[in-house]
Parts: structure tokens; sequence; C-alpha cells
């Protein structure tokens, strides 16, 4: 649950589902129901969402909030085998980027030695041009677990919700289910990377598109 002291909202936890961040928090005793709904992203130095936040409070209709910002601050990688990469918003499966768990294997060891068959001789660490070390989940490999966005001020006061939400972050967590989710989180994976790596043609094509799957 988000952590709250003196009535005022620090960081709201929310799920991808589709184009949708959804969660929820618990203010008095009352749990209300958020959704961060994406329509649009830009680039001002870094990955900027665009989108309108929706609160669902007991026994009330929904009550919404346009032009809603989320900046993204950091991330956080994720665990586990890279998703396969797959054709942008098509059901077809490319070429899988992904390696199986006997490549993984072939990765990891080294070449035997005549001396002793079966243990394997390390060749020291390579790096990338920024001095990071070059992993099996490095760059195409590599994928995005977690998304921290700073959000623009919410007039918490307005929708009846008693806590302040004027300078609030969202933890947003990408676990897909479903086909949206998971074409985005390559995209955001993507995303991330061209920042990483400054790459601005990278970086374009990855906004272009989020955008096409925002529907903008």
């Amino acid at each position: 649950m988000p952590v709250i002291s003196r009535q005022k909202l620090y960081i709201l936890h929310a799920i991808l589902r589709g184009r949708i961040f959804d969660g929820q928090l618990e203010v008095l005793g009352k749990v209300i129901q958020f959704t961060f709904i994406l329509t649009r992203a830009t680039y001002q130095q870094t990955l900027v969402l665009h989108g309108k936040f929706g609160f669902t409070l007991p026994k009330q209709p929904s009550e919404f909030i346009n032009n809603v910002t989320a900046t993204l601050m950091a991330t956080q990688g994720g665990v586990g085998v890279s998703p396969v990469r797959r054709q942008l918003l098509s059901g077809t499966a490319q070429t899988a980027q992904t390696a199986t768990s006997d490549q993984r294997l072939e990765q990891e060891k080294g070449p035997e030695t005549d001396i002793q068959p079966g243990l394997h001789s390390f060749e020291p660490p390579k790096y990338d041009e920024l001095g990071r070390p070059i992993v099996e989940s490095t760059d195409a490999l590599s994928f995005v677990g977690v998304l921290y966005f700073k959000l623009s001020p919410i007039d918490s006061k307005a929708l009846g919700i008693a806590v302040d939400m004027s300078d609030v972050q969202l933890g947003a967590r990408l676990a897909p289910t479903d086909d949206l989710a998971r074409d985005l989180q390559l995209m955001f994976s993507d995303a991330v990377m061209a920042l990483n790596k400054n790459d601005p043609a990278l970086l374009t094509s990855s906004v272009e598109n989020l955008n096409r799957a925002f529907g903008f």
C-alpha cells in the first residue's frame, strides 16, 4: 500500500493492463481505485507520459483529471529471461532474441581446459563504452520491470480525497498479461535503452511506437 505520512501521499503503486496503469490506495479506511489512462508520450530530456487520472471512491462514480503528466525518474530491470521481441502491434513473433537454458549455459561457460576437462577458464569481463559490464541481459536482451515517474500535481481536495497529492510519484510495474501490455513493455524497454545509450534515433522510434500503441 502507498506510504502516507501526515496526510501526504508520497507514492502510488500500479500495474500495467493494456495502456492503463491500474492500482488502489487506502485513505481513512476507504479503498480508492485509480487508473492512469495513457494517451501520449513525448521526450523532454527524459520520457514523459501524458494521460488522464481516474479515481473511484466507494459507492461513487469515477472522477477524472485530464492532462496529467508522468516524468520518468528511474527504472528497475526485469528479472528472468527477456520477453520475445514480437513484431510490434501484431501477433507474429520474430526470431527470438532470448536464449534457451542450454544456450545460456553455453554463453556462461568458458572453454574446457585440456588438463582438467569440465573446468572452465573465464575471460576478463567485457565493458561497453560507458564502462558497464556486458552481460547476457544487456541491450537487446534487457527489459524493464518497473518504471518510476514523478506525477504532475493532482488536486485531490477537489475529488474529495483527504490526502495531499501535490507531490507524488508513481511506481508502475510491468508484468503484462495481455498483448498490448507486452508490446508496451518492449517499447518502454527500448525507450529506456535509448536514454541510457543516448541514442536519438532509437528514442524517436520508441516514442513514435508508444504513441501508435496509445492511439495518438
